[in-house]
Parts: C-alpha cells; sequence; structure tokens
C-alpha cells in the first residue's frame, strides 16, 4: 500500500475550487474527480466549490458526509446567454474568449464564496486544479492562506500543416487573446499572486503569464488508475475475428476523428477490422455523415460516453487503440490504454508525443493531411496484420506507465508533497500537519 495513503494528514483542510468535477464530462472535469477522491482516500479534510451542473454525478460518487461539504455554483442570466452565443463560433474561440468569460463570472463568485469557507472551517491551502489552459484567468488571490495552481498544460497550437483547420479570422482572435491575456493578469492576478503553480512541461512554464511569482514545480497531468486499467489477457488470436480499433474521447475537431474515418477507409478495404469510437461531442452529426459517405456503417460504431469500468473492461476487448488527436496537451486516454496493454498510434506531436515511445506505439508525424491520414492507415495495417508486435507493444506500454510513474497514485502524492513545502514556505504552522516522507519517485528519462 501507498505509504500517503496511510498517513495522518487529517490537519489539512483543503478547499478545491473547480468549475466541473466529473467523470462523465472527461477531461480536465475528470481529472478534478481524481484528486478529490485521491486526497479523500488518503484522509483529507477537503471542501470543495464547482458548477451546479455536476451537482448530480457528485451526489452519486461521493458519500453523504462529502456532499455536503460541497458548495454549489448556479448559471447566472449573463452565462446563459453567453453560452447560446458559443455555438455559432469556431471552437478555439468558444474555449479561449466565451468560455473564459463564462469562466470569470464563475470565478468571481467562487472567490467571495471561498473567503466565507476559508474562515467558516478554517481551510489552510486552497487548491485550483483546472482550468488546465497556462493563460486561465485565476481569481484566487489574497484569500489569507497560500494558493498552489495547477498542474497546467497548454499553450500549443495545431501543427503548421493543420494551421488551416483554425481559419484566418480564429487565428487572428487566439493572438488577440494572447495579448490582452497579460492585461487581464494585472487586473486579476491570481496566477500572479500564486504560491505554487505546477507545470506538465516547459512548454507550459513558457506560456505562463508575465510576472508570476510563486514556485513553479513540473509535474505531468496525465495519469492511470491501475487498479481500474489493468492489462488485456492475451490469447492466440482468432483468424475468424475482425481486429478492433478503438478510439475514446470527445468528438472535437482537434480530436482528429475525421482523419482517422478516412484511414480506416483505407485499413477497411485490405481488412476485415471494426472501429470502435466511445464518447461523444458537437462533431457527432458531421462525424456519422462521414461515416455513410465513407460506406462504412457496418464497420465503424458508436458507443457513445461509457462509465470507467465499462470503459476499462471494454477497451480490454479491442486489440489497437488510435488518438489522432493534433493539439492535444495530454492525452489521459492514451496512457489508460498502454495500462490495458494496448499498442497505441498516435499524432507525433505534443502531449502523446511525450508519453508514447516507439517501444509501446506508432508516433505519425502531422506533415500534411494526406500524409498524416496515410500515416495513420499504415500503422494500422501493420498493428493489425501483426499479432506478435502488438503483444510487444503492448507489455512495453505497460511497462512504461509503471517506469515513469505515470499512475493517480504517484501524481497525487507528489501532489501532497508540494501542498507541504508551498505551507513551509508560505510560513504556515506546518507542524500542525503531519510530515510527508518523499515517496514520489523520480522521473525517468523519456529516451528510455
Amino acid at each position: 500500500m501507498n505509504t500517503l495513503k496511510t498517513r495522518d494528514v487529517n490537519q489539512l483542510r483543503l478547499l478545491i475550487v473547480a468549475d466541473n468535477i466529473s467523470r462523465k464530462m472527461g477531461g480536465e472535469a475528470g481529472k478534478n474527480l481524481y484528486y478529490l477522491q485521491l486526497l479523500q482516500e488518503r484522509n483529507v479534510d477537503v471542501h470543495i466549490i464547482c458548477h451546479a451542473r455536476v451537482r448530480e454525478e457528485l451526489q452519486e460518487e461521493l458519500t453523504k458526509a462529502e456532499f455536503k461539504k460541497i458548495r454549489f455554483i448556479e448559471d447566472s442570466p449573463l452565462q446563459s446567454n453567453l453560452w447560446k452565443i458559443t455555438q455559432h463560433l469556431p471552437p478555439r474561440i468558444q474555449v479561449g474568449m466565451i468560455e473564459q468569460l463564462i469562466r470569470l463570472n464563475t470565478q468571481l463568485r467562487a472567490r467571495k464564496l471561498a473567503k466565507q469557507i476559508i474562515q467558516e472551517h478554517k481551510i489552510n491551502l486552497v487548491f485550483e486544479p483546472s482550468p488546465i489552459t497556462p493563460k486561465g484567468i485565476s481569481c484566487l488571490y489574497d484569500l489569507g492562506v497560500p494558493v498552489v495552481i495547477g498542474p497546467l498544460s497548454g499553450g500549443l497550437d495545431f501543427p503548421p500543416a493543420f494551421q488551416y483547420m483554425d481559419g484566418s479570422k480564429t487565428r487572428t482572435t487566439v493572438e488577440l487573446i494572447k495579448e490582452y491575456s497579460e492585461f487581464i493578469h494585472q487586473l486579476l492576478p491570481g496566477k500572479l499572486k500564486a504560491d505554487t503553480i505546477i507545470v506538465a512541461n516547459s512548454q507550459t512554464k513558457a506560456a505562463l503569464p508575465k510576472g508570476c511569482k510563486g514556485k513553479i514545480y513540473e509535474v505531468i497531468e496525465c495519469g492511470v488508475d491501475l487498479e481500474i486499467w489493468q492489462p488485456k489477457i492475451y490469447t492466440q488470436p482468432d483468424p475468424n475475428q475482425p481486429i478492433r480499433f478503438i478510439y475514446t474521447g470527445r468528438f472535437v475537431d482537434w480530436k482528429g476523428v475525421e482523419f482517422l474515418l478516412e484511414a480506416f477507409k483505407i485499413v477497411s478495404e485490405q481488412t476485415s477490422a471494426v472501429l470502435e469510437l466511445v464518447g461523444d461531442g458537437i462533431l457527432r452529426p458531421q462525424l456519422q455523415a462521414q461515416v455513410e459517405q465513407l460506406n462504412l456503417q457496418n464497420k465503424v460504431h458508436f458507443h457513445g460516453w461509457m462509465k470507467r469500468e465499462q470503459m476499462a473492461t471494454f477497451i480490454r476487448e479491442c486489440d489497437i487503440f488510435v488518438l489522432p488527436a493534433v493539439r492535444e496537451a495530454g492525452g489521459n486516454v492514451v496512457l489508460e490504454a498502454m495500462a490495458s496493454a494496448l499498442p497505441v498510434i498516435v499524432a507525433n506531436w505534443a502531449g502523446p508525443a511525450k508519453t508514447v515511445h516507439s517501444s509501446c506505439g506508432i508516433l505519425v508525424d502531422p506533415c500534411s493531411k494526406a500524409g498524416f491520414i496515410q500515416g495513420l492507415a499504415d500503422g494500422m495495417l501493420r498493428l493489425a496484420n501483426s499479432p506478435e508486435l502488438r503483444f510487444q507493444m503492448g507489455q512495453a506500454g505497460i511497462k512504461r506507465v509503471k517506469q515513469h510513474y505515470f499512475d493517480w497514485d504517484a501524481k497525487c502524492d507528489r501532489i501532497l508533497e508540494i501542498f507541504q513545502e508551498t505551507l513551509h514556505d508560505y510560513g504556515a504552522v506546518s507542524e500542525q500537519i503531519t510530515p510527508l516522507q518523499p515517496t514520489y519517485r523520480p522521473k525517468i528519462s523519456s529516451a528510455t
């Protein structure tokens, strides 16, 4: 058992502030739920401020005692109207501008509420794990207790050959957002005044607003629960059964599902393979139309979202995992596939390129749209035709996850150590918290 699970950290009174804490929403919202539950397992007294949209899910996920420690923030009329506007804008403008304005309204109210909770429950540290974008605004400052933000990830653009996906207006808007975000950070200096900021990599660190005064740590923002994502049991392949490719995630443009469907069309002409698509999103109608256009209705299956235990079982029934994302800061699903002993195929760009090694997967250069599609197809065919290679890469994926400590237990222990160091640096009475002995093992070089 991990040592930090059994240590007495009852006197760490933590407030987590995050818009969304949700497994169903995936992404950073899913990470927030992992932090919450793992910290609770370690006997940390956790209070929460989050948006009311996740109320029903958290009521199912948490005990009654845990649920009572949550304060929910409802949408204001302004937020509802802004949300309607987002449906008619390009995705990056939605995320980069309108959604930030919506979130700002929530954060301003969360800051006021945080001050009350800090006083009522004698909170001694505030943790803001999302949004993970380094340019995101934080209103959590001057609270009278130290603030830890992160792990952050991002600061990414599309590969040069895919920058057309933004469009000229979007690119211009994004540049303006970046330029004016520095000014907004001066007005709302949560990031600038944070005592600690955790980043996933040097690229994210470089994208932080200028003038951050806090101590900066590096911890990858992805993680995998090894108790749930367990290796599949390999058996002799049945030549009469089709190879099953699987994609899991949102259906949004930067995930590249449209390129995957084009690549799978090439694969389907040479094999009896099927493609399982698990997830949902605004592009689902468009992707379903594309499947019909490519005449793949009998070979591509849409499953919608699955609960993690169901997903963990389902992925072990498949053979090869593909994430064709061309602007992915992390790629948590890749680690889950690796832990499940599936070989993976990813773009040789950003987050997945940092977690996947050639021993456990195939990295496809996003050199051009046509070249990327053909590269995906070549990789899929190579693995489909070689059960030995699938087995070797699957075993190497398990080894890489464990050797690099991409699991959630190690990550949570490291976060707790950072909390302790932050309290010490802040000058809080750190003796009130039982000292935590370092249990986080240093990251092994990515060259191994």
